[in-house]
């Protein structure tokens, strides 16, 4: 057998070879810039989770901004006025059970001022019972009996005022009170009934606490 040997030329051969290494060059060129283009999608990625983060943030420091103003003027709602039994109606007459209910809230925080806008001027002083300690209105009820109106316009105050029936109110309340001391006081801690009588002038005038009774 006859060997045949066949001889590549050099030019060939480097022309093989150039092409093998601008292709190497080329993927590795390309890969370059997948790496590339793949980093920058990764750092565009991190961007956007940042920026959902920091929007989630500023929303959740808004809410708690929200809340805690809302939480702060409830408070303080409730410092200016601490007894929810008290009512104001400006402009308006408030009616003989909104009188009383607000006797009784000014009497728990012991506000002076407030007590004595509940009632006439004869009832009326320049302090209260530093001997209490808290008390509560359990439930009000109308005494509509004439008789009740009739006792007071004739052997009341009625004789002095000289209220009409009309202008007249008696109501029966029920209340629990606590002292600091018991014993020292006209009562002492517990749950009583009272009759409360409330007069007006007339139908454009406030209803007035005028007598407090058994």
């Amino acid at each position: 057998m006859t060997k045949v040997c066949i001889l590549i030329p050099k030019v060939l051969y480097d022309i093989g070879e150039m092409e093998f290494i601008n292709g190497l060059n080329q993927n590795l060129i390309t890969g370059f810039n997948d790496k590339k283009i793949l980093k920058g999608e990764l750092e565009n990625m991190l961007n956007m989770k940042e920026k959902k983060r920091g929007i989630i943030l500023a929303v959740l420091i808004v809410a708690i901004a929200v809340i805690s103003f809302v939480g702060f003027n409830i408070v303080f709602k409730k410092d200016m006025n601490k007894s929810s039994n008290i009512i104001t109606a400006e402009g308006q007459l408030l009616q003989p059970e909104q009188v009383i209910g607000n006797y009784f809230g000014y009497c728990n925080e012991k506000n002076v001022k407030g007590v004595n806008s509940t009632h006439t001027e004869w009832l009326r002083g320049p302090s209260l019972d530093e001997n209490l300690k808290s008390i509560k209105l359990n439930s009000i009820s109308e005494d509509t009996r004439e008789s009740q109106k009739e006792g007071y316009m004739k052997y009341g105050r009625g004789t002095i005022n000289g209220a009409k029936a009309e202008n007249i109110k008696i109501y029966k309340v029920n209340y629990t009170v606590k002292y600091k001391k018991n014993g020292v006081g006209a009562e002492d801690s517990g749950t009583y009934e009272k009759w409360i009588i409330l007069v007006r002038k007339d139908k454009n005038s406030s209803w007035l606490i005028d007598d407090i009774g058994l």
